[in-house]
């Protein structure tokens, strides 16, 4: 069956907030991996023991694969983020959260009405009152 529009409507609004919350973690995830690889250079600096330093080396690695998968989600939700922003966008994100309440309506009168026919007729095509 095909989706309902206002099924459709909400599908993008709700894509939207979804890049804005991935959009705000990855930068606070960007951030925080900035935070742990300082920390991480310190340790290396300050420890003596080669295998330890390995081990903090792997570390660090690890840091720099999640700092760029955050550092990814970030620039690609970053346009959405702008196209947001700008004031006629978000004039018209807000009409469309009020469209999608506007079609609902619409669509469940469609589901609750019922026919009452104006004329009685029998299965032989008269009138019931005949």
């Amino acid at each position: 069956m095909e989706k309902k529009i206002s099924e459709q409507v909400k599908g993008f609004l709700d894509f939207v907030d979804e890049c804005r919350e991935l959009n705000s973690m990855a930068y606070d995830g960007v951030g925080e991996e900035d935070k742990r690889h300082q920390d991480l250079m310190h340790e290396i600096e300050f420890e003596d023991n080669p295998k330890k330093i390995a081990e903090i080396g792997m570390r660090i690695h690890q840091n720099r694969v999640q700092r760029r998968v955050y550092k990814d989600m970030y620039e690609v939700t970053f346009p959405v983020i702008e196209f947001v922003r700008e004031p006629h966008n978000k004039k018209a994100l807000d009409s469309a959260r009020q469209l999608l309440g506007r079609i609902r309506k619409v669509e469940k009168h469609h589901e609750n009405r019922v026919y009452i026919p104006r004329i009685k007729e029998d299965s032989n095509g008269k009138k019931a009152s005949e």
